[in-house]
């Protein structure tokens, strides 16, 4: 049974925090660091794309790639901030549910994705810096571009397309749920989650029949059938997750495969 008390997960909440102060430390300055050396790389004259009008585009890019993969294999770091058995026993022993402890380890993707925004708005603003300091005409912020690639993206699909689009993202997500509570004594849980999710692809389009007509599109009741089995696949996987989470809470250890 799922048990949840608001007043509980608060403490549970403060508890994590402080325990993983380090760890959120750490990953900002890291996140800072290569953002501001690619921003700079890129913008200051080091590396030419269509005389310096696509440098902030790729900055662009690869700004967004990295929310993108940060969302996707984000569940699978959950417990990437708990320093040796010590914390994962204290987690272990901590007054509240099973419930409670998988969605405050869950959440530890989340609290990275506004501290990856600071760090790179940090790294946009010294990128702006050093160009306005050296004179170059093409000054400008990557957020700008950001925000602009993401409108074009948006114009390019339609209703379907998008729905599928982020139902599909959040299928990944999901998976990579489970293996961030499967191979949670793993340090490279994404990379283990990864490969297997390349086998399974690998075995489906080798059971898959080929299409005989590549250029056919997909009959809008298809696609939105589609979406709604992938739906229900991602409430599954995220409940396999919490129950690999439950299990291995219940017999005292952590799988180590």
């Amino acid at each position: 049974m799922i048990q949840f008390d608001s007043n509980r997960f608060g403490k549970l909440a403060m508890w994590s925090l402080r325990n993983d102060r380090s760890y959120y430390v750490r990953s900002f300055l890291q996140i800072f660091a290569v953002q501001t050396l690619m921003f700079l790389f890129f913008t200051t004259g080091v590396l030419k794309i269509n005389n310096n009008s696509g440098n902030y585009s790729a900055c662009g890019v690869i700004t967004i790639m990295f929310f993108l993969i940060t969302f996707l294999i984000g569940p699978s770091t959950m417990f990437y901030s708990l320093k040796g058995k010590h914390d994962k026993q204290a987690l272990m022993l901590l007054p509240a549910s099973n419930f409670e402890k998988y969605l405050m380890r869950y959440s530890t993707w989340i609290i990275i994705l506004p501290i990856g925004v600071v760090a790179t708005l940090g790294a946009d603003l010294i990128q702006y810096l050093v160009n306005w300091l050296m004179g170059h005409p093409y000054t400008s912020f990557v957020f700008t571009r950001v925000f602009e690639l993401i409108g074009k993206g948006l114009d390019a699909l339609n209703a379907q397309e998008l729905n599928s689009f982020v139902i599909c993202n959040m299928w990944l997500h999901s998976i990579y749920a489970i293996g961030g509570s499967f191979f949670r004594s793993r340090k490279y849980t994404w990379v283990l989650t990864t490969l297997v999710i390349i086998v399974i692809s690998l075995l489906v389009a080798w059971v898959m029949p080929e299409s005989s007509n590549e250029n056919a599109q997909t009959p809008t009741h298809v696609m939105a059938i589609a979406d709604a089995i992938t739906a229900i696949l991602v409430m599954v996987n995220f409940w396999l997750s919490y129950r690999c989470f439950c299990r291995t809470q219940n017999i005292g250890k952590f799988i180590n495969f």
